[in-house]
């Protein structure tokens, strides 16, 4: 497939690869298997391999051995290091710009993705770069119910980007929020297709 990609878009096509070191997800995609993933994608014309990890999946069961204090995917993105001589990326958990240049100058990453630091202060590469290397102000939750703190920064985005009216408060009124309108979509979804089917 990424080869019919490369054909498509041509050699001067940036194409990248996001992929999980762990889903996180008892299960899941574990970090052997993904190590086998970044053996297959070597001589293959990709431009950049994105690491990160976790995924959003309510009530599923998880793997809470895998967390760790910093970015917690230091410790592959080194080992996919030492197997590919593609470009790397990593993301996750990064919040400092002594973990960031930490994270480039070792060569455990050619280039370090913010993620929610960027939803908290889209402008923190610009600072960075001029010299005030202070972190983003984190929020801290009173309640962080199952998918709250996702659903949070999923809606700090829409109203980033001008879909909300109001900034999102907390993270139990943010997940009863994004529910509320993933159950219109789905019921919208759902009464679409019965339209389309034949009699």
């Amino acid at each position: 497939m990424l080869v019919a990609v490369r054909d498509a878009v041509g050699a001067e096509f940036p194409v990248a690869v996001k992929i999980n070191a762990t889903d996180r997800l008892v299960g899941g995609v574990d970090e052997a298997q993904s190590l086998a993933l970044i053996d297959a994608l070597e001589g293959i014309a990709v431009d950049l391999v994105d690491i990160s990890g976790g995924t959003y999946f309510p009530g599923a069961a998880t793997d809470a051995g895998t967390r760790t204090s910093g970015p917690p995917y230091v410790g592959f993105a080194r080992q996919a290091r030492r197997r590919t001589s593609i470009p790397l990326m990593l993301t996750g958990g990064v919040k400092t710009f002594e973990q960031a240049t930490a994270i480039v100058n070792s060569g455990t990453a050619d280039v370090v993705g913010l993620a929610r630091s960027l939803v908290l202060d889209p402008e923190l590469p610009t600072r960075w770069r001029r010299g005030d290397t202070t972190a983003p102000a984190f929020p801290r939750f009173d309640e962080t119910p199952e998918g709250g703190v996702t659903a949070w920064y999923t809606e700090r985005i829409a109203h980033l980007a001008g879909l909300r009216d109001d900034p999102v408060i907390d993270a139990v009124r943010a997940r009863d929020d994004f529910a509320r309108r993933e159950r219109g979509r789905a019921e919208r979804w759902r009464l679409t297709r019965a339209s389309r089917e034949p009699m």
